[in-house]
């Protein structure tokens, strides 16, 4: 290892030591809302990285440390309620920062990482797209644009939360590039799309191609949805397993169930998507060759005529 490179991993070390240790002090706040026995364990994820990409990363970690050090900005009594000119003032200002869509839920401690915890039961879920060239495609620097992407949804996710700050409630950023909680899971409880075997979301807008945030808040009225429309994308996933046959590392394991469609679970080791920015999974999924509603036209036609 290069002198050079040694100084990168020893920062990088110290860093992340800094985060986790950030992490962790939520748990310690009154009303945190902690993991269960149910709760998923964190994807081990380390991005092979060049030197040329070490400002971007060093960007990220700053900004998902803010996300914790951001929290002594909260009002000491945050408001409760919003009004629904005050949502729509907050979604018209999202999308003007190139938020692709906007879902709101409640948080189930089943959703939160082991050993990790939110301050806050109401959750505003946030999508950014990913470029679709850049999806199909392999290219020198993916992983840079990658990181890029990252550094820049986790900025606007910030200042979205600092926005609710300033308007009297309380927020709690969680970092596109290292979440408290499973992202497609919890976009799905907003409903915005539903879970897909390759373990990402699956949009009408953006099939499996977009990055996920979230920003818990004090805000109790948020207009969650109670229904899901995209519950049939699970059936249909159940009998396409195109991701399964096409990851090259055979990273995504099916997983037997006697309550409806077979789960999967991602092998984060294995996975090139987690650490070298592979997209195969994504690039053949059916939902990214094809509009949403031509796949769900033809999908409900086949099951009328079975």
């Amino acid at each position: 290892m290069s002198f050079i490179e040694n100084v990168k991993s020893k920062y990088t070390a110290k860093r992340m030591n800094n985060i986790k240790q950030l992490y962790m002090s939520v748990n310690n706040e009154r009303g945190a809302i902690k993991s269960n026995s149910s709760s998923p364990e964190i994807f081990a994820v380390n991005k092979k990285t060049s030197l040329r990409s070490l400002p971007t990363m060093l960007s990220i970690g700053k900004n998902i440390e803010y996300t914790f050090k951001s929290l002594k900005n909260n009002p000491e009594f945050p408001k409760i309620t919003a009004s629904n000119d005050f949502i729509n003032e907050f979604e018209d200002r999202a999308k003007s920062m190139g938020i692709k869509s906007i879902g709101y839920t409640n948080v189930i401690p089943k959703v939160i990482f082991q050993d990790k915890a939110v301050l806050y039961g109401n959750v505003i879920v946030l999508t950014k797209e990913l470029d679709k060239n850049a999806v199909n495609n392999e290219f020198p620097g993916k992983t840079a644009i990658d990181l890029r992407i990252y550094d820049e949804f986790g900025k606007k996710t910030n200042e979205l939360a600092d926005y609710l700050r300033e308007n009297g409630f309380g927020a709690h950023a969680s970092h596109p590039a290292m979440g408290l909680v499973t992202y497609p899971t919890l976009a799905q409880h907003a409903g915005l799309g539903w879970r897909g075997k390759n373990n990402l979301l699956i949009t009408p807008e953006l099939g499996p191609r977009q990055k996920i945030s979230a920003i818990f808040t004090s805000i109790e009225n948020l207009p969650v949805k109670s229904e899901n429309e995209h519950e049939w994308v699970a059936d249909y996933c159940n009998t396409c397993k195109k991701c399964l046959k096409k990851c090259p590392e055979k990273a995504i394991l099916e997983i037997e169930s006697h309550n409806g469609p077979n789960g999967t679970k991602l092998v984060s080791e294995l996975c090139k998507g987690c650490n070298e920015s592979c997209t195969i999974c994504m690039k053949n999924c059916p939902f990214n060759i094809r509009e949403y509603t031509v796949i769900k036209s033809r999908f409900k036609r086949y099951h009328q005529e079975q």
